[in-house]
């Protein structure tokens, strides 16, 4: 695992010039998914590949910012809009595709610079996001191009609302039609394969896959069900 020095929160100083850079990022990125995402969280990457100006100057601008944030709230926020940003670059960069499954090292070795570090998108979910914040819901915004995540939501994630924000867009997705399928006969339950993939982040001790999405479920399920997960979507959550 990379080591960084990402010691984005918790420090005694604020700089005016970074919280200045930082407030304009949210107000430029919440326009740009605005934009370009649709309410139920499409992505307009045929029109963002023929005007990809915004995107870059939106990501151009926080290559040198200092991302030692004093706020834990605007350091979530902000990685949360810098993956979300970055996966889009990434598609326009190879568009038009239908989707980004076996694309080599989409996810894991194509890097880019936000404040002065190298980084991927794997080193912002899993070093950053993942580890050091410990928010299982945060998987719930992050749409790795693929109809098979949670879907964009056609705004920022914004320092003041960002922990309000994730909580209603992790209860939409798992509220959402067909989102897990229950078999009472063979008493098991079908899950997303995210519960797979990241066990651990919604499995522990004696709390399992199915006791977390009841955090958010307005129906609850039975947690004594054997949990199984259905094969995921890979195909490109673009706009029609």
């Amino acid at each position: 695992m990379k080591k960084f020095t990402l010691t984005i929160f918790f420090l005694s100083f604020s700089l005016i010039s970074v919280a200045q850079t930082a407030d304009l990022f949210f107000e430029q990125t919440n326009e740009f998914f605005k934009k370009n995402v649709t309410n139920d969280g499409k992505v307009d990457y045929a029109s963002i590949k023929k005007s990809p100006g915004e995107l870059i100057y939106i990501l151009s601008n926080i290559e040198k910012l200092d991302t030692k944030f004093s706020d834990k709230k605007l350091a979530k926020a902000f990685w949360i809009n810098v993956y979300n940003l970055h996966v889009i670059k990434s598609v326009i960069d190879l568009y038009p595709i239908a989707s980004i499954e076996k694309v080599p090292g989409f996810f894991s070795s194509n890097s880019f610079t936000v404040g002065n570090q190298e980084l991927t998108l794997d080193d912002i979910q899993n070093v950053i996001l993942r580890d050091l914040f410990f928010d299982s819901a945060v998987h719930f915004t992050l749409a790795s191009a693929a109809n098979g995540c949670a879907p964009l939501l056609n705004g920022a994630y914004l320092p003041n609302e960002v922990d309000e924000q994730i909580k209603n867009q992790a209860t939409l997705v798992i509220n959402s039609k067909n989102y897990f399928f229950v078999n009472k006969d063979l008493k098991i339950i079908e899950l997303p394969k995210i519960f797979e993939w990241y066990k651990k982040d919604f499995a522990v001790n004696y709390f399992n896959e199915i006791d977390f999405i009841n955090l958010f479920l307005v129906k609850k399920v039975d947690n004594h069900l054997t949990v199984t997960t259905y094969d995921f979507d890979w195909s490109l959550n673009e706009k029609k």
